[in-house]
């Protein structure tokens, strides 16, 4: 699968840098395709979309919704929108869902649909989701700090470097885990 890079030959930052580091090259890589190409989370995401376009594009269905979170007396009164101009959006989006998971299928259960959260009942898909969920959160993290007040380039690449050592931690932990479970 071909991603698109984005090659801006008029940005006046790689002019200037260009021009006093000739032998440097700067990859600039966007969240998105960053993330879609290391996972194939493609299908957690549609189908996470899925489900909060089926609760809140409704109008309907979106207030019996509010309702029961209300009449269960949930932490939260809605689920969130997710929309692809605003990438970061995605963590609050999954994170909301993955908070209402148990209520998003009593709802469903209750209302006689549970074909629309049969996945939030699957355990494998549930870890796929939790694990996006928490990766999306620590990639924020990391977009969040380089895009800090007075950042500059070392700054920045310490915060990238540390970031690859999570993703390090994080494989060591995931293989662990998956050696246990077998035993």
């Amino acid at each position: 699968m071909e991603h698109q890079i984005c090659q801006e030959k008029k940005s006046a930052f790689l002019e200037l840098f260009n021009q006093n580091y000739p032998e440097n090259n700067v990859v600039f890589l966007h969240q998105d395709t960053l993330c879609k190409s290391a996972l194939n989370m493609k299908p957690v995401l549609d189908a996470v979309v899925k489900l909060v376009n089926t609760i809140r594009s409704r109008g309907f269905t979106h207030r019996q919704f509010r309702n029961f979170l209300q009449s269960v007396q949930s932490e939260y009164s809605d689920v969130l929108y997710y929309t692809k101009v605003r990438w970061l959006s995605a963590r609050c989006v999954f994170e909301r869902v993955w908070q209402l998971k148990d209520d998003i299928v009593s709802f469903f259960h209750e209302k006689q649909g549970s074909a629309e959260c049969e996945m939030l009942e699957d355990t494998e898909w549930l870890s796929g989701f939790a694990f996006f969920t928490d990766l999306l959160c620590h990639m924020n993290n990391l977009n969040v700090k380089m895009q800090g007040k007075n950042q500059f380039i070392d700054d920045i690449w310490a915060h990238l470097k540390a970031f690859k050592l999570k993703l390090n931690l994080f494989a060591g932990q995931l293989r662990t885990t998956c050696l246990i479970s077998r035993d």
